[in-house]
């Protein structure tokens, strides 16, 4: 019953870009989705700037899953060769990522055997479609396609999981979504596993990671990230190891470019406090992680770091 990813989406705007970063390093299963909707784009709520996308892809590091999910008329676009929508999909190609197509209703206007030309002429790009009664064109058409999979998602607008989750299929990956959070996980997560039986799947969450302000929250984020891990560590597959050491660098992201925001802010404040509360520390390994972050500081230019010496013990 191997549990391959937990698909986080809705990162907006507000998201920083280092957080995705240092909670990958933490939980190497999550994958972040972005939203793209061309008539909803860089509107408050779910939907990022093409800008901060095109940012987000570049920009993190490798070992970072993201997923891109396309809707609405993005679908119909991406299949005619738009610029925009297939420039995304191109930085998620070569990042190894997911691209789901979020195909409703039949009413999509897409022609399911365009669709199927169009994923065949790009194996290396796993796109995925959601199972429901109005895309049965679109399953024919897609049937025995290798870089396809399917998403259960029954909730439509009510946000709530199913009675029953509906048991994996023997011939591909399945996802399972509707409603799930940090409410219901502990709930949920153990009848996931028994429906997919011995099939490789993953969950995806969206709805309940906002809060008040329809801003994604990060907190929401890894308490869920928790409870799956929790669940699945001793059973998940892990991606393949990478040459970073399981610690976040946080040297390394800053000259990646990922603090340009006002997270370089914050970290000098971490950092100041880190330095203040060792200063009487005479242990090897905290003087050592004193000293970096003496230097991180210098190295930035963030601030004029005065070294005080110790008081003797």
């Amino acid at each position: 019953m191997p549990l391959i990813c937990c698909g986080l989406n809705g990162v907006d705007e507000a998201t920083a870009l280092v957080e995705l970063a240092v909670v990958s390093d933490l939980y190497p299963f999550v994958e972040w989705g972005f939203l793209y909707s061309p008539d909803q784009q860089g509107t408050p709520g779910r939907y990022p700037s093409v800008a901060r996308m095109r940012r987000a892809f570049k920009e993190l590091p490798r070992y970072v899953r993201t997923a891109l999910h396309v809707s609405g008329p993005g679908v119909g676009q991406l299949l005619d060769g738009e610029s925009v929508v297939s420039g995304l999909v191109e930085q998620v190609r070569a990042r190894s990522g997911r691209v789901q197509l979020n195909l409703r209703t039949v009413r999509a206007n897409v022609d399911p055997e365009a669709l199927r030309r169009f994923v065949l002429a790009r194996p290396e790009v796993f796109f995925v479609t959601p199972y429901n009664d109005g895309n049965a064109s679109v399953m024919q058409a897609l049937a025995g396609v290798e870089n396809h999979a399917i998403v259960f998602d029954s909730s439509t607008d009510r946000d709530v999981p199913p009675q029953s989750w509906p048991r994996a299929p023997n011939s591909m990956r399945c996802g399972y979504a509707g409603g799930l959070g940090v409410h219901n996980l502990e709930v949920e997560l153990p009848r996931i596993y028994q429906a997919a039986g011995t099939a490789e799947f993953w969950i995806d969450l969206e709805g309940r990671l906002r809060d008040e302000n329809d801003r994604f929250s990060m907190s929401l984020a890894r308490r869920c990230l928790d409870i799956v891990n929790a669940h699945a560590s001793e059973r998940m597959e892990m991606p393949a190891p990478r040459p970073l050491r399981r610690r976040c660098e946080p040297i390394q992201l800053i000259d990646s470019g990922l603090m340009r925001d006002d997270d370089a802010r914050e970290l000098e404040s971490v950092l100041r406090l880190l330095i203040q509360a060792t200063r009487d520390v005479v242990d090897p390994a905290i003087l050592d992680a004193r000293r970096k972050a003496e230097n991180l500081l210098l190295r930035k230019g963030m601030s004029t770091v005065r070294s005080e010496p110790s008081r003797p013990h």
